[in-house]
């Protein structure tokens, strides 16, 4: 079974419309697929006709440690078309990393929970909050690939950084490593900037961007306001074409070779002949600062320290550098046992930590610091 999760700590961009399209379409595919509603505020739920669900059978009860409000996997499953599952959300998942902080391994529960199960799923599909915290972090640590929409807009690139530091942390923290794919969405043909914007995320992700765009299309809207996906609204909308490009280009990544054919067979099948396909255009504007190289202008240059005349190696690492350990975060000795290391930061509160040999340690420095999801406290800086 493949998980994939679908996350961005920025709002609007498309994340829930994606967790919903794209499992109907997989499933449209002749996948079966389970979509886990990660999200307290239950949207992907609402979104397919499930507002009424009782409370007692979600995603909270999946994971909590309540003997009388638990349920097994099995029992949290409702049924939502063909070859597609959902395990709803609620309000109640809100509190749950609250109940959960004193447990050991609680950001793997979610990981335990669907490595251990029996269930016959080619497919499971994790919306995730528009956060990067607890639940996030547990979607993260039991996804294969971890797929990232994102709209048109600066703000976006802006945060996927941090989405990116998270998941460094999990590779450096548990060994963890999944794969990440950013897909473009609410692509608005009709405007240059869609156009610029949309090469500066390619120039961002080169390699890991997937091909597929998913272009601004009120079809999408009207099948969520029906609870229907909108393969199941208009399969011959723009919304529906673009998803099922979309399921299919992650099939042909993910699907063994000999499995190909009859999913892409039937997700062609379904999907109608169109020529109104986008074909970008792979250039900025001459003369014209590019979105990035906008933001590197207003970074401000930050000098990392620490005293410690018996340590043989020192890195700094945090948000800004995806908690990187490399010759690029190391720091250099510079007199009496003060270590030092200059870093070029745009305006933004950034958690960090330092490396001594090995052990991760507090800026003693520096009083302001944050709970992280591993029971320790991580130091921040706000520029």
């Amino acid at each position: 079974m493949k998980t994939i999760s679908i996350a961005n700590q920025k709002g609007g961009c498309g994340k829930t419309t994606t967790a919903i399209n794209l499992s109907s379409a997989i499933a449209v595919s002749g996948k079966r697929v389970l979509l886990i509603d990660f999200d307290p505020q239950a949207h992907a739920t609402y979104g397919l006709g499930l507002a009424n669900q009782a409370t007692d059978k979600s995603a909270y009860s999946l994971l909590t440690e309540n003997a009388q409000r638990r349920r097994v996997i099995a029992d949290c499953i409702l049924p939502v078309s063909d070859n597609l599952d959902i395990i709803p959300s609620s309000i109640l998942l809100s509190t749950i990393e609250q109940e959960l902080k004193d447990k050991e391994d609680a950001v793997s529960k979610l990981y335990d929970i669907l490595s251990s199960s029996s269930l016959q799923y080619d497919y499971t599909i994790i919306d995730c909050p528009p956060s990067l915290g607890f639940l996030t972090f547990n979607a993260l640590r039991a996804a294969d690939l971890v797929l990232v929409p994102i709209d048109m807009s600066a703000f976006s690139l802006m945060g996927v950084a941090k989405l990116l530091g998270m998941l460094e942390l999990i590779k450096v923290k548990i060994s963890h490593a999944p794969k990440v794919n950013a897909v473009a969405t609410i692509f608005d043909r009709r405007t240059k900037y869609s156009q610029i914007m949309l090469d500066e995320i390619k120039a961002l992700f080169k390699e890991q961007m997937l091909d597929t765009i998913i272009r601004m299309n009120v079809t999408l809207k009207k099948a969520a306001s029906k609870g229907v996906s909108v393969i199941q609204f208009d399969r011959e909308s723009n919304g529906a074409i673009d998803y099922l490009a979309l399921a299919s280009e992650i099939l042909r990544n993910e699907t063994k070779p000999d499995e190909i054919e009859n999913a892409i067979m039937a997700i062609t099948q379904t999907a109608p002949v169109t020529q109104d396909r986008i074909t970008p255009v792979n250039r900025i504007s001459e003369g014209r600062p590019s979105i990035i190289e906008s933001v590197r202008a207003l970074s401000k240059e930050i000098t990392f320290g620490i005293d410690a005349p018996n340590a043989k190696e020192i890195y700094v690492v945090g948000d800004f550098n995806h908690w990187k350990i490399n010759d690029e975060s190391r720091l250099s000795r510079i007199q009496d046992g003060r270590w030092e290391k200059r870093v070029g930061l745009i305006p933004g509160k950034y958690k960090y930590k330092f490396v001594i040999d090995g052990e991760w340690v507090l800026d003693s420095r520096n009083a302001e610091r944050v709970p992280n999801a591993f029971g320790s406290f991580d130091s921040i800086i706000d520029l």
